[in-house]
């Protein structure tokens, strides 16, 4: 009666969680698994006995079970395994639950369990994905395998490896933040700096170009022409002012009257003045 009221409540415990693939494997051989939305099942176990499938029409061929309805459907058997293994696949991730007496020791467990309950005598051993493998003993003092406080740490270690985990990525990660924010900080800094330095070279040339005096630029522009260049582009290579530069300095120039500005055919171009103006250069 014992086992007849586990298995009662593993089948609930699948039926509230329906949409899950979930295999309840017995030590005694019995197997029940609640499947939705699939198309077949692999027989875990030798020795198929008793088989019931619920929820739909089947064909048990080459160690699989074909359904024709997919929606919902349980299957139960009775199987035999290999003395102290329990294995099996599946070609879709499931949840398994191995149900074992709690006077048994466990020597493999594959993947790692991620969680185990104890449930009278009787240990509940859930694990995750598409394939299991379990090896045990039925004798308690085995000296390879280890038994329920050993599986107990094991549960334990692998849940506060994911915590340190988690907090270890949380506090990099912060640490990580604070440095960002100072180099966007510092990059916006520089930016407004080089903004700001543009905006006053721009003031400085906007003053020397209002006034009637050559500068060291204006002059540099005015020897690139007396030296033949004609042209915007024939200036800047000259003298490597840029481009924005020299063609201030050349509007400067023809204002001042150094410069004479030339234009036909849509191009322009630029003479020096004969005579030049009489201003001290």
């Amino acid at each position: 009666m014992r086992y007849l009221g586990l298995l009662m409540l593993l089948t609930l415990a699948s039926l509230l969680t329906y949409g899950q693939q979930s295999v309840v494997i017995y030590y005694n051989g019995t197997v029940v698994a609640h499947l939705n939305n699939v198309s077949t099942f692999h027989v875990i176990g030798d020795n198929i006995t008793d088989l019931r499938v619920i929820g739909s029409k089947f064909n048990h061929t080459g160690g699989y079970l074909f359904f024709y309805n997919t929606s919902r459907v349980t299957v139960i058997y009775v199987a035999s395994f290999p003395k102290g293994v329990i294995q099996g696949t599946e070609p879709y991730n499931v949840t398994f639950n191995v149900i074992v007496p709690g006077t048994y020791t466990f020597a493999y467990i594959y993947p790692p369990p991620t969680s185990l309950e104890t449930r009278g005598n009787l240990y509940n051993l859930t694990l995750q994905g598409s394939s299991l493998e379990v090896l045990y003993s039925t004798s308690s003092q085995s000296s390879s395998g280890f038994g329920k406080e050993d599986l107990i740490i094991l549960v334990v270690v692998l849940v506060t490896d994911a915590v340190v985990g988690f907090f270890l990525y949380e506090y990099f990660r912060s640490r990580r933040r604070p440095v960002t924010e100072q180099v966007n900080q510092n990059q916006q800094m520089s930016q407004a700096q080089a903004s700001q330095t543009v905006e006053e070279d721009e003031k400085e040339e906007e003053a020397e170009l209002t006034t009637q005096e050559l500068n060291d630029r204006d002059i540099m522009v005015l020897e690139s022409f007396k030296r033949g260049a004609r042209t915007l582009s024939d200036a800047v290579r000259d003298t490597g002012l840029p481009k924005s530069t020299v063609y201030r300095r050349i509007k400067k120039l023809v204002k001042l009257g150094y410069l004479v500005e030339r234009r036909e055919g849509g191009k322009i171009w630029y003479e020096v003045s004969q005579p030049p103006p009489d201003k001290p250069t």
